[in-house]
């Protein structure tokens, strides 16, 4: 018998019809598409449910046990406020997307790489997800959550003067994270000045490279693919890529942190507990259909739906 943990009737109708608006009618049962994709009697088929790219619809319906596993962001603010389970992706499918310092070569000097490395090293995958709660979800500000955190970081014994132009794109991360990176180089000596909400790579990365702003937080694997390369799992390796691609913009990456924002499969504490659940590959032994979550689009992504199928060996009706 199903979890009475899971599905209300009320829930029921709304994935429903969620399926129904996104996708219109199928035209044939589970059953048929699992026997036509040649799955084995007996295995579970997984059900897919259209929602949007780790928003407010996927973390409603995890809230709710409309769904059971949610495509997010593993620098999400509510996998910390909810107390959600982030899997572990143990077969490496998601690339490299680690926070990293992006400087204009021409404003970098040894003091102010030292300084911003020490920093960046000290940011984990926990702290940027207690530290994007407190702006996303608490409303706190993104200068006070910085400075919070600073005061428990062991400054680099360095000194660094003069006076450096700081920006962030418009989201919580991170604002956070050049808030992070601003307070430490003014804690170091230097006059910080701050843009922030800039907005898209489209606009930020010509504003680094031509001496607009000097400093910025980037992702490896995202920087890397705008720039026009192709991330892997591989951190040391994306980051190598994308610091070749990014001096030839006239600016450089310093050293990542151990947080990154990748997509992650995100379960309930509770779903976890009763399937015992802490990786992504413990999804294969789960003997119940259980319901994910995610944009629209995932079906076609490599690393989304074709991923599990492929790297995890998990079906899925869509």
């Amino acid at each position: 018998m199903k979890n009475q943990r899971r599905r209300s009737l009320l829930a029921a109708v709304a994935i429903l019809a969620l399926l129904a608006a996104a996708c219109g009618d199928e035209g044939s049962s589970g059953d048929d598409d699992a026997g036509e994709s040649g799955t084995a009697e007996g295995e579970v088929v997984f059900e897919f449910v259209p929602l949007d790219a780790g928003g407010p619809l996927t973390k409603d319906a995890l809230s709710n046990g409309q769904i059971d596993i949610g495509l997010l962001f593993s620098s999400d603010g509510a996998i910390a406020a909810n107390d959600w389970v982030a899997l572990e992706d143990d077969k490496n499918l998601q690339p490299a997307d680690n926070f990293v310092p992006a400087i204009r070569i021409d404003a970098a000097t040894p003091e102010i790489e030292e300084v911003l490395n020490g920093v960046s090293a000290a940011i984990t995958v926990d702290d940027m997800q207690q530290m994007v709660a407190k702006v996303a979800i608490d409303g706190e500000n993104p200068a006070d959550v910085a400075q919070e955190f600073l005061s428990g970081v062991e400054a680099p014994a360095v000194t660094a003067s003069g006076s450096i132009v700081a920006g962030s794109a418009d989201f919580a991360e991170s604002e956070i994270a050049m808030e992070i990176y601003a307070g430490a180089l003014e804690a170091a000596g230097m006059t910080v000045e701050r843009k922030t909400g800039i907005g898209s790579r489209e606009v930020y990365i010509p504003a680094l490279s031509s001496g607009e702003i000097d400093l910025i937080p980037e992702f490896t694997g995202t920087l890397l693919s705008f720039l026009g390369g192709e991330p892997t799992s591989d951190l040391e390796q994306t980051t190598t890529d994308a610091r070749e691609l990014a001096e030839a913009e006239g600016f450089m990456l310093l050293e990542p942190s151990p947080a990154d924002s990748v997509n992650v499969f995100v379960v309930t504490q509770e779903t976890a507990d009763e399937f015992d659940l802490t990786t992504v590959s413990d999804l294969a032994s789960v003997d119940e259909q259980l319901v994910l979550g995610g944009p629209p689009e995932c079906p076609e992504r490599p690393f989304c739906l074709l991923g599990l199928e492929d790297t995890y060996g998990l079906q899925f009706d869509t």
